[in-house]
């Protein structure tokens, strides 16, 4: 029986076993993690995935601004020699080491030309939390957005999980993507997919 997380924690236990399933078979090294939730916090989901790496090798965290790092290295003094932004971990001996991993913390469309070198540019398992790749809203040329979506292919969704109308959307791989009914705040599992369904999928099992 599917059932959905009761709260952060479960859910951030269900992102864990995902995590260790694709350690343990990996078949892809970009790996996208996404909660999409209103208000929740993203440096505990990210500081609980580094703490979760960090049992199999090292470990590297990294924010588009130097503000985010800042930040990050005060709350987390003990990691403050592994927390980078885009940029500067690109520049640093780090980026060539194939036997780590690197985290991401929510790239958006604006940071494409200091996150996608990084990207790159590292060899080892990179996992991006909540990233936002493209942005319909932002004019860039027809050769740039051909780039950006052919970025976009290398990325494998290995954990998603997002209340929707009337219902909720999960997925943790290597399970297929789990679609549940809402009713008096009760959810039911309703389909699974084989891939993401699009809205109109969702709409027509709902």
């Amino acid at each position: 029986m599917y059932l959905l997380p009761k709260d952060l924690n479960t859910a951030i236990n269900d992102m864990e076993s995902s995590v260790l399933a694709n350690l343990k078979n990996p078949i892809f090294n970009k790996l996208i993690i996404e909660f999409k939730f209103e208000g929740i916090k993203f440096n505990k989901i990210g500081i609980s995935l580094f703490q979760i790496l960090e049992k199999q090798g090292k470990v590297y965290l990294t924010f588009s601004d130097p503000g985010a790092v800042a930040l990050a290295k005060r709350d987390y003094p003990d990691m403050k020699n592994n927390i980078f932004t885009f940029k500067s971990f690109n520049e640093s001996i780090h980026i060539s080491e194939c036997e780590s991993f690197l985290i991401s913390m929510l790239p958006q469309p604006y940071d494409f030309d200091s996150f996608e070198p990084m990207c790159e540019n590292f060899k080892g398992i990179h996992f991006s939390l909540n990233p936002k790749f493209e942005d319909a809203n932002i004019g860039i040329g027809s050769v740039i957005r051909e780039r950006r979506k052919n970025f976009v292919k290398q990325w494998n969704n290995i954990y998603f999980i997002q209340p929707i109308n009337n219902g909720a959307l999960m997925h943790i791989s290597p399970d297929n993507w789990l679609l549940f009914k809402e009713n008096n705040n009760k959810y039911t599992f309703v389909k699974e997919f084989e891939s993401k369904p699009d809205n109109e999928t969702i709409f027509m099992n709902l």
